[in-house]
């Protein structure tokens, strides 16, 4: 006779194809806003959405997660290290968070780079990148 805890195998079925897809390569991310190439009003919100790994706090250690970090007007930092916090243009949504307001930016071009990365601030592997590019007004 087998008993299923209610829940659980529901909770199974939509967790394991999101483990599967990162480890697989699969994850994700889009930057939903700013558009490409949109010319915008600040302040600016940034959207994030995720595919394949499910975004949470930085505190939560368990494959298939991660946590959204975003590189405004600035490069990328090494992929093998762990993304450095005090810095100024790296921001870190830490609390699992999908948006983010941007109310400093002076008009002209930007550049918004959104990565993925794990608890440890490290970028998944293989990366899970998006930029955008626009302009304030």
């Amino acid at each position: 006779m087998r008993t299923l805890i209610p829940g659980l195998a529901l909770g199974v079925a939509v967790l394991l194809p999101a483990v599967a897809a990162a480890q697989a390569g699969h994850a994700k991310v889009k930057i939903a806003a700013p558009v490409k190439g949109a010319t915008v009003s600040g302040p600016v919100k940034v959207v994030l959405q995720a595919t394949g790994v499910e975004i949470v706090p930085a505190t939560v250690e368990r494959p298939g997660t991660g946590h959204h970090h975003l590189f405004v007007d600035h490069d990328l930092t090494p992929v093998d290290d762990t993304i450095p916090r005090g810095v100024t243009g790296i921001i870190h949504l830490g609390r699992g968070q999908t948006e983010f307001v941007l109310d400093s930016l002076k008009p002209g071009p930007h550049r918004v780079i959104a990565v993925v990365a794990d608890w440890k601030h490290v970028p998944l592997k293989p990366l899970v990148v998006d930029t955008v590019r626009f302009t304030v007004k």
